[in-house]
């Protein structure tokens, strides 16, 4: 049998090449907001935007459920919009590091520890100065992507999305003389929390009258979520903060050994489920003297409806009085966060944020 060859010039081969290019420069480019809900209409909050105003780093997980048209395509381009407001905004300029990667971390499974929520394939999508620019306020609750209203970050590889949880993770530097004292963008909000209530009585230099220096935020009794407990002592001591179960009747610290009249434990000594130590450290804030400290601890609740309406109590004890708190007790919320979302924000040098499963930007990807 005889085989006929056939000649094509180069000149045809690069012809076809350019083709081809050209016919993938052509695919659309389409939006995906997250979560879609929001893609014409104000959400219902706000956050800082990282570098804006100060060095911010800012890691949101988004779960699938918001990314199916997303599977297998290529994301070129992030945007954050501004909330709405009848203020303008002053623009500004950042310096940004976004990072994508997927991650086994579904949101309500966050962790504070910022790089243990990046995925093994973290690649950097953009590196470089963003523009938030100036925005002229806006009226009603729909705002436009549109150039005056948005910051936009093209990426400079773009990322191919292949399911699970997405992480982007931006960190952002402020650049001096560049920033603004207010550009904030849209943001989701989930009205839910847990209950507190004071059970005991605290005691000490601190908390006015009622000695009430010890909180417990309700915004994070979720299950998921990190629960925050907070107590005001001694800058520079040691603070321990005590969960457990309440006592039948209030035990003088004096039957503990320890010599501080007018202050008793309010939990069952006998019930104690775990204690926790901190530092009261200074708050750097003018209107508290330098001894007025800062302790914060937290409990990671489980994903589980197990903990609905869980309900504990909480007591710190300052060892540099020594004094104890007012005792809290407090009740896990009755319903799992829904979002399908978290946000986790610190500083750049800081390895550990805070986790909020029920508050989350709002952004919108370019893909094709």
């Amino acid at each position: 049998m005889q085989h006929t060859s056939v000649f094509v010039p180069p000149s045809q081969f690069a012809a076809a090449a350019l083709l081809s290019a050209a016919l993938a420069a052509q695919s659309p480019t389409l939006h995906q907001t997250v979560p879609a809900a929001y893609a014409a209409t104000d959400a219902n909050s706000l956050l800082w935007v990282a570098g804006t105003g100060s060095d911010v780093r800012q890691q949101t997980l988004i779960g699938a459920s918001h990314l199916t048209n997303l599977l297998g395509r290529e994301l070129l381009a992030l945007e954050i919009r501004r909330t709405a407001s009848a203020d303008a905004f002053a623009g500004a300029t950042a310096d940004w590091t976004v990072q994508l990667s997927h991650t086994n971390r579904d949101p309500l499974g966050a962790d504070r520890i910022m790089d243990n929520n990046v995925g093994a394939n973290a690649a950097t999508v953009f590196q470089g100065l963003v523009t938030a620019p100036n925005s002229p306020a806006t009226t009603g609750s729909a705002v436009p992507w549109s150039t005056a209203n948005t910051i936009r970050v093209v990426f400079q590889t773009p990322f191919v999305y292949a399911g699970g949880t997405l992480c982007v993770d931006i960190v952002g530097h402020a650049l001096p003389g560049q920033t603004s004292d207010w550009w904030v963008g849209d943001a989701v909000f989930e009205d839910i929390s847990g209950t507190t209530t004071t059970i005991g009585n605290g005691c000490g230099m601190f908390g006015g009258s009622n000695h009430d220096w010890a909180y417990v935020c309700e915004r994070t009794l979720l299950p998921g979520a990190f629960a925050q407990f907070r107590a005001h002592g001694t800058t520079g001591t040691f603070a321990v903060a005590m969960h457990g179960l309440p006592a039948a009747a209030p035990v003088p610290l004096s039957a503990f050994g320890v010599p501080a009249p007018g202050c008793s434990v309010a939990l069952d000594p006998t019930q104690l489920l775990s204690s926790q130590v901190a530092m009261f450290a200074g708050t750097n804030d003018p209107f508290w003297p330098a001894s007025h400290g800062t302790a914060n601890v937290f409990v990671a609740l489980p994903a589980d409806p197990w903990i609905f309406g869980l309900t504990l109590a909480t007591q710190w004890f300052d060892l540099g009085q020594p004094a104890t708190s007012n005792a809290v007790q407090w009740t896990v919320a009755n319903q799992m966060p829904s979002l399908d979302l978290a946000y986790i924000d610190g500083v750049p040098d800081d390895p550990i944020g805070l986790v909020t499963v029920h508050h989350a930007p709002v952004y919108r990807f370019d893909y094709r």
